[in-house]
């Protein structure tokens, strides 16, 4: 597993065998005032894996999705038309560092706007080749010296977990800023709601590649 192609084939198999990547809809609370707020007409999940992330993200007006990820052949064609909004949850990690530079320029090319994701702490799992399955393991002040390299000044985002390091490219007004912790109260009040009700995992490892949620 000695280079990007190695990695890509590793993780089609992966996707083939098994419900794997979801895990970003554990951020639609966080993110949605975010994207609400930036109103864009157009979204890609980039590295999307099989996550159900833009199928739940329920902006409450019409909006182009696209999903791209070269190791789902449903989702492996990467659009030529620029998007208003990419956001690319718990992938950069999973790239090797010579090839980041290289993914973050595809990445700027293909949207207007971007949010980020990044984790900063080993994964549970490892490689063939013995090696941790997140390949670039840097912490926060490396990743956004690296992003704003490409996409210019960046702000921090809030997460569920510290061990991530998020960001937007875009700034708020202040009007804007009130309207946002207006919105992430609602989605808060929504979350511990159902989460008292046992339900606030219930599209957590749902695949959207057709596999079957595990028991």
């Amino acid at each position: 597993m000695a280079n990007s192609a190695d990695l890509i084939d590793y993780y089609a198999k992966t996707h083939d065998a098994r419900v794997y990547g979801t895990s970003s809809v554990k951020y639609l609370r966080y993110f949605r005032p975010e994207i609400t707020l930036l109103h864009p007409k157009s979204i890609i999940d980039y590295g999307c894996g099989q996550s159900i992330f833009l199928d739940c993200l329920d902006l409450g007006y019409d909006v182009e999705f696209y999903r791209y990820d070269p190791a789902i052949p449903a989702y492996a064609k990467l659009r030529k038309k620029k998007v208003d909004l990419l956001v690319n949850i718990d992938v950069l990690e999973h790239v090797e560092e010579q090839d980041i530079d290289d993914v973050l320029s595809k990445m700027r090319a293909a949207c207007r706007n971007a949010l980020i994701v990044v984790d900063t702490k080993p994964a549970k799992h490892t490689l063939p080749d013995g090696r941790n399955a997140h390949v670039s393991l840097h912490p926060h002040g490396w990743w956004q010296e690296r992003l704003a390299r490409h996409f210019g000044p960046l702000e921090t985002v809030k997460t569920k977990r510290r061990s991530r390091a998020a960001f937007r490219t875009w700034q708020r007004s202040f009007a804007d800023t009130i309207r946002f912790y207006g919105l992430r109260a609602r989605e808060d009040a929504v979350h511990f709601k159902k989460r008292l009700a046992g339900r606030h995992k219930e599209h957590w490892k749902v695949s959207s590649t057709g596999h079957a949620k595990p028991e």
